[in-house]
């Protein structure tokens, strides 16, 4: 898989701009926008207006614009001092869906490409230095922390900063240039947007595209191709050293070139048949999402052996980690893998899920091998799950 070309590609298809990461052929990972309906975009930073508070949902409904609202979940302390009428600093952590407001948060993030400054706007208290754990070199997160550590030793404002995976592979000029224009505009913030009118935009994000491919470590990018022209020049900005290809062919579009539509049409159904002849089911509830491993094709007029059920499982596990990425699920998962006896088999495969699922830009965590042969995993949500955002169900 390594030797395969690694590209993004991002067009437009019906109103929605399409972001796919994309491994060879396959598309393992796709955001989807639709610019239609989105006027906020997910970290954009407001002077809001508290309309009123809800204390019986625990929630404050905010006005960032004239006649655009936000909903803010309200904590203990939110709650004693979150009133009506109040201007406060927020910012978009979910763009609005269907008849759902936007979701706010007094949690303000500055995210860069190599570091995240975050914190409540005008706290106090000391400053917090975190690197990604992602980075395994011992060595390497001392140089990052370190780096971090001089960088903000007379900051007073309560903030942490977190040094990204993508830090490891850059120059320190180039995370030391970052943290500190991230530092500037959390300054900046601190000091003017107490005095800025209601009303008014303190930061606004680029697009969502942008802070996606950010995620992605610089080395697992191969080139970007899209055929939008907007799109061509901010990542071109944004994306100095990565190769932005404009695609220019009107007679065979990106969507058809690569199979975008029909892949995310059928990436979303419930059963998804893998190569062996096996397949998956995928069912989601409220509480969690369920996958099944089923032997189906792979063992017909076959004599089925544990060792059969092994190589099935394997190629399951790739599979599973990418199906959570696709799709973009959240939350607790369940597999049902094929039951194995030997030990030494299931040490494989949960070796090989673990690999797997460190390829996920999105934190996606193993948890267990239970008693009763089933694998947990948990992920976190980082936007819409692609069932909203392609299909549009909840």
């Amino acid at each position: 898989m390594e030797d395969l070309e690694r590209r993004i590609i991002i067009t437009r298809i019906d109103g929605k701009l399409v972001c796919v990461y994309m491994i060879g052929e396959r598309i393992f990972d796709a955001l989807v926008e639709d610019e239609r309906e989105n006027e906020l975009r997910v970290g954009d930073i407001y002077v809001g207006h508290v309309q009123n508070v809800v204390d019986n949902i625990r929630a404050a409904f905010v006005e960032l614009q004239p006649g655009v609202m936000g909903f803010l979940p309200l904590d203990e302390r939110g709650r004693r001092t979150v009133r009506a009428e109040q201007e406060m600093i927020v910012q978009v952590k979910k763009p609005a869906t269907g008849t759902k407001d936007a979701l706010l948060t007094t949690d303000i993030e500055l995210v860069g490409r190599f570091c995240m400054v975050s914190g409540s706007i005008g706290a106090d208290g000391p400053v917090e230095v975190n690197v990604s754990k992602k980075i395994t070199d011992a060595a390497t997160t001392e140089r990052l922390r370190k780096l971090a550590e001089e960088q903000t030793k007379d900051i007073t404002e309560a903030t942490a900063v977190m040094i990204r995976t993508n830090a490891a592979e850059a120059g320190e000029s180039a995370v030391s240039d970052e943290l500190d224009a991230l530092l500037g505009k959390w300054k900046q913030l601190y000091v003017h947007g107490q005095q800025r009118t209601c009303h008014s935009c303190l930061h606004h994000e680029p697009a969502s595209y942008v802070r996606h491919i950010n995620r992605y470590r610089k080395d697992r990018i191969d080139q970007i191709v899209t055929d939008c022209g907007d799109v061509y020049e901010e990542l071109r900005h944004f994306f100095p050293d990565i190769p932005v290809n404009l695609y220019e062919d009107t007679s065979y579009p990106p969507d058809a070139r690569y199979a975008v539509s029909t892949t995310l049409n059928k990436v979303l159904e419930r059963r998804v048949w893998l190569k062996s002849g096996a397949n998956l089911i995928i069912d989601r509830t409220e509480a969690m999402t369920v996958i099944d491993v089923n032997t189906a094709k792979a063992v017909d007029g076959k004599r089925a052996s544990e060792t059969t059920f092994f190589k099935i499982n394997l190629e399951a596990a790739e599979e599973v980690a990418r199906q959570l990425r696709l799709r973009n699920l959240s939350g607790i998962i369940l597999v049902d893998f094929i039951d194995m006896k030997d030990r030494e088999h299931i040490d494989a495969l949960i070796a090989k899920l673990r690999e797997c699922l460190k390829r996920d830009p999105v934190k996606a965590t193993y948890v267990d091998y239970t008693k009763l042969g089933l694998v947990e995993i948990t992920r976190a949500r980082n936007r819409a799950s692609l069932y909203e955002t392609w299909r549009g169900e909840d």
